[in-house]
C-alpha cells in the first residue's frame, strides 16, 4: 500500500529543516549581476500537487552538489532544506509568497521516478492586463499574464556599445486592454522559432515571471531571467481565454460612466427608508452634512485584485480567488454617520471617490500619516470631511431595500457645499405667539456680522499645506488664485 507522506508547500515555516516535498520545477534559471556578470547561483519555482508555488535558491558554494540534476519540468523530492522568511526589501519576485525555499549542504534532491499524486505542468498567478498600469512602479514582484496575439512584429536588430542586439515586440490582447510584449536577442529568436511552429489559431501567449515597464510613455512587459512564454498550452486560463475569444463581444470598449448628480432625484433621509424593491440597483442623491467618521472602522481594507471584494484573514493568511496574498493591495474605506434633518444613516465612502477629492493615492495618504503620527486612527486629511455638506449619490442595495440595512454605498460625492445649520435631525419648535421667523436674506446678513467673513472670502474648499508669506508689494489684489487639478478616475465593471 502507498502511502503519501509528504509537506506541501503551504503548510511550510521556519520552525525546522526536517520538511520533505514533492515537486515540479516548472522553472529554472542562473542569477547573474547584471554589472559585473558575478554568477550568484540558482533559482527555481517549484509547484506542489496544490498548484502552490515556491521560490527556492542555491547558493554558489553548493551549486556542483546539485547542478547536474536540475531539469525543468521534472519532479523531485526534496529533503532537509531551510524555509526562510523574505525580508521585505527583494525585487523582483516571481512568486507571490511570503517565505522561500534555501538549499544547504544537507539538502537532499533527487528525482522522483515512482508513481504519485498528479502535480500539474503549469501553476501562475496570472493578472489582467488592465492591472499592469498599477504595477509598473512596483519593483517588488514579476507578474504572469495571457492573451491573445494580435500581432508579432519583425525582428529589430541594431548595434550598441556592448554589440549587436535585438527585439522581438508582441502584441496581446484579453479583449478589453491590448499591450505589448517584448522579448530580447536569443529570447527572442526562441519565441519567433516556436510561433512558426504553431497551427492552432487563435494562438494564446502566457508569460509568466514577465517585468511589467515603461518606456516612452507606452507600458510594456519585458524580459527578465526569470521569464518564461507559453503558446496553446493545456491551461484552464489559456481554455478560458479561447472560449472567450469565441464570443462576438469579446472586444469591449470602456465607458466613462461616471455619475452626474443632476440626473437622480433629491431624496430626504427619511424618504430613502421608505422606498420599495422597485428601487433595488437604482440611484438617488441626498444633500447630507457629514456628522462624523466611525473611529472604530479602519479608513482603509485590503482587498482582492481580481474580483475586488475586500480580503479576510483565514489562518493568518489573506486569501481569495484561489491565490493567496502575503502583502495585499489596500484602498481607501471611510464609514460616515450622515445626517440631514429629516434623519441620519451610514454612507460609505468609496476608495476612487475619495482619492478623486484629495488628490492622493492611499498609500500617499499612509505614508503621511505614519511620518506624523505612526498611528492608525483616521488621518488629518480624511477628518478635514467632517462637518461638512455634501451631495452624495447613492446606489440602493437588495439589503438596504429589502433587509431593512441603513447603510448606503456611495458612487459619487461632490465637493463640500456651504453649510448653513447644523443639519441635525430635530423637530420643528413652536415659536411664541407673536413671533414670526426670520426670512433668508435676514438670517444671511446675520451670518456676515460674525466673526465669520463673508462667503466671497471665506470657502470650504482645501487650502494648501505650505503658509505663503505676504510679498509686500503691493500685488495682493492682481494675484489670481491657482485652479487645482481635479483628478478623474475612470470608472469600469468587468
Amino acid at each position: 500500500m502507498y502511502f503519501y507522506n509528504y509537506d506541501n508547500i503551504h503548510g511550510l515555516d521556519d520552525s525546522t529543516e526536517e520538511w520533505r516535498l514533492r515537486v515540479r520545477a516548472q522553472a529554472i534559471w542562473k542569477g547573474i549581476t547584471r554589472q559585473t556578470g558575478e554568477f550568484r547561483g540558482y533559482n527555481i519555482i517549484f509547484i506542489d500537487d496544490y498548484s502552490s508555488r515556491i521560490h527556492a535558491f542555491i547558493t554558489p558554494a553548493i551549486v556542483p552538489q546539485f547542478e547536474h540534476k536540475l531539469v525543468e519540468g521534472q519532479i523531485y523530492k526534496i529533503q532537509n532544506f531551510q524555509v526562510r522568511k523574505y525580508n521585505g526589501d527583494e525585487t523582483s519576485r516571481a512568486v507571490r509568497n511570503d517565505q522561500h525555499i534555501y538549499f544547504t549542504s544537507d539538502t537532499i534532491f533527487e528525482k522522483d521516478t515512482l508513481p504519485g499524486l498528479k502535480i500539474p505542468d503549469y501553476s501562475f498567478d496570472i493578472y489582467n492586463l488592465d492591472e499592469l498600469d498599477a504595477m509598473k512602479n512596483d519593483n517588488r514582484f514579476l507578474t504572469d499574464v495571457v492573451g491573445v496575439i494580435e500581432q508579432v512584429e519583425p525582428k529589430s536588430v541594431y548595434v550598441k556599445d556592448t554589440g549587436t542586439k535585438s527585439h522581438v515586440v508582441v502584441t496581446i490582447s484579453d479583449g478589453r486592454t491590448t499591450i505589448n510584449v517584448t522579448f530580447f536577442n536569443e529570447f527572442g529568436d526562441s519565441f519567433l522559432e516556436q510561433y512558426e511552429k504553431v497551427q492552432q489559431k487563435p494562438i494564446i501567449l502566457v508569460v509568466a515571471s514577465g517585468k511589467a515597464s515603461e518606456w516612452k510613455e507606452v507600458l510594456y512587459v519585458t524580459n527578465f531571467p526569470a521569464i518564461r512564454f507559453y503558446l496553446n498550452i493545456p491551461h484552464p486560463a489559456v481554455n478560458r481565454m479561447r472560449k472567450r475569444h469565441g464570443n462576438q463581444d469579446f472586444y469591449v470598449m470602456d465607458i466613462d460612466d461616471e455619475d452626474d448628480p443632476s440626473d437622480f432625484p433629491i431624496m430626504k433621509v427619511n424618504e430613502l427608508r421608505k422606498l420599495n424593491e422597485s428601487y433595488v440597483q437604482k440611484k438617488v442623491a441626498c444633500e447630507v452634512t457629514v456628522k462624523k467618521f466611525d473611529e472604530k472602522m479602519n479608513w482603509y481594507t485590503p482587498f482582492c485584485i481580481k474580483c475586488e471584494k475586500d480580503l479576510k484573514l483565514v489562518n493568518e493568511i489573506y486569501q481569495c480567488c484561489g491565490r493567496t496574498y502575503p502583502y495585499p493591495d489596500i484602498r481607501f474605506r471611510l464609514y460616515g454617520l450622515c445626517s440631514d434633518e429629516t434623519g441620519s444613516i451610514a454612507i460609505v465612502w468609496p476608495d476612487d471617490e475619495i482619492t478623486r477629492l484629495t488628490g492622493k493615492s492611499v498609500y500617499d495618504v499612509e505614508a503621511e500619516e505614519t511620518e506624523v503620527t505612526g498611528l492608525k486612527r483616521i488621518p488629518e486629511i480624511l477628518k478635514s470631511f467632517e462637518k461638512k455638506k455634501y451631495n452624495i449619490t447613492i446606489i440602493l442595495s437588495e439589503d438596504n431595500l429589502k433587509e431593512g440595512s441603513k447603510v448606503y454605498t456611495a458612487s459619487n460625492i461632490s465637493k463640500p457645499l456651504e453649510v448653513s445649520d447644523s443639519h441635525m435631525p430635530i423637530k420643528e419648535k413652536k415659536l411664541p405667539d407673536g413671533q414670526s421667523k426670520l426670512n433668508d436674506s435676514v438670517t444671511m446678513d446675520i451670518q456676515t456680522l460674525g466673526n465669520s467673513p463673508p462667503t466671497g472670502n471665506s470657502s470650504n474648499r482645501s487650502r494648501p499645506r505650505v503658509q505663503v508669506e505676504p510679498l509686500g508689494i503691493g500685488l495682493e489684489g492682481s494675484i489670481k488664485t491657482p485652479n487645482f487639478k481635479n483628478i478623474k478616475l475612470e470608472k469600469v465593471s468587468w
